[in-house]
């Protein structure tokens, strides 16, 4: 598998966690953090992944980081996040490609978070997740979801109390949910190997009941990315564990790309490479997490993302892309 980097260095700048999703046929990249202090609040958006025009500096929704952003009718909505010690519960939308933004929501019913993970399906916005505070994390094990754009929330279930957790992906195909992986790292900055996840759980009732299917072959990780298309899943890097016993790698960044039918129960998914940006096989150093994923024209595309370890908080501001493996 091909990995090519269209872009090395985007003007939108390093970042860890870019937000954003597809619109009008321009990719969009909101929001994100480098470093531990330095927080954006921008929005942008491209045709191609290499050509990018800044849509908005300064949004009305003030520096934050870790937020999530849904496409949805024609509409860019951003809910949560935090900025470097405020977390927040409310929602804003954009009508005009991100140029500006209005607050539709001041005060959502579900508690102020970040880490929390958004998905569409059927025009509505599915939010599980996330917790609040740095270094108490307090998770949230519950699904919420918004009907109208945002502006009014349901609480449709309260999940599992291991399911509350941040890091986590979910995706949907043919109206089933699956959601995967996550971290109960407590404090944020602190990995808790034991608290980090590889389960894959599955709604086939719109998220009202949850059914664990197993644990993936993959390691447990947490800021890994996962996107389907053609029925299936593809699951890419993360911050995972380092080899026993090797205390300058205890924390490793993934690079490895998993490809998974559901059709084929727990134990179908594909190692398909450890060579994802091009990455050698015994790279401790050289993946990433938080970055974003998009699928168009048969391809999958990769922006920005962190590669932290220790110090000094390396993050990228590349654009690679691929041939969709399935």
């Amino acid at each position: 598998m091909q990995w090519e980097r269209l872009l090395k260095a985007a003007p939108w700048g390093k970042r860890a966690m870019p937000r954003g999703g597809q619109m009008d046929g321009y990719f969009y990249i909101i929001s994100g953090r480098v470093g531990p202090f330095k927080i954006y609040s921008d929005t942008w958006r491209s045709p191609d992944g290499i050509n990018w025009e800044c849509m908005s500096k300064q949004s009305g929704w003030g520096k934050r980081c870790y937020p999530e952003v849904d496409v949805v009718q024609g509409h860019l909505v951003l809910n949560g996040g935090q900025s470097l010690n405020t977390f927040y519960n409310d929602v804003w939308r954009s009508a005009d490609q991100g140029r500006t933004w209005e607050q539709v929501c001041a005060d959502a019913p579900w508690g102020v978070r970040a880490g929390h993970h958004s998905h569409v399906m059927d025009d509505e916005i599915y939010m599980f997740g996330g917790a609040r505070n740095s270094n108490d994390r307090i998770f949230y094990p519950e699904l919420w979801v918004s009907a109208d754009l945002g502006e009014t929330w349901e609480l449709r279930c309260e999940l599992p109390d291991d399911m509350g957790r941040a890091g986590m992906q979910v995706c949907h195909i043919d109206g089933t949910l699956y959601y995967m992986g996550g971290d109960h790292d407590r404090p944020v900055f602190l990995p808790n190997w034991e608290g980090r996840r590889n389960d894959v759980w599955k709604s086939e009732d719109k998220g009202a009941t949850w059914e664990l299917l197993g644990h993936a072959p993959w390691v447990r990780r947490t800021g890994h990315q996962a996107v389907a298309h053609n029925g299936k899943i593809v699951v890419i890097g993360g911050h995972i564990e380092g080899p026993k016993g090797d205390s300058s790698k205890i924390q490793a960044l993934a690079h490895d790309l998993w490809l998974w039918d559901p059709k084929d129960g727990i134990d179908g998914w594909q190692l398909v490479t450890k060579n994802v940006w091009g990455v050698a096989d015994d790279s401790s150093s050289d993946g990433k997490s938080d970055f974003r994923i998009e699928v168009r024209d048969d391809k999958i595309w990769t922006f920005g993302g962190d590669r932290e370890r220790f110090l000094p908080w390396p993050m990228d501001n590349d654009v690679w892309v691929a041939d969709w493996p399935g």
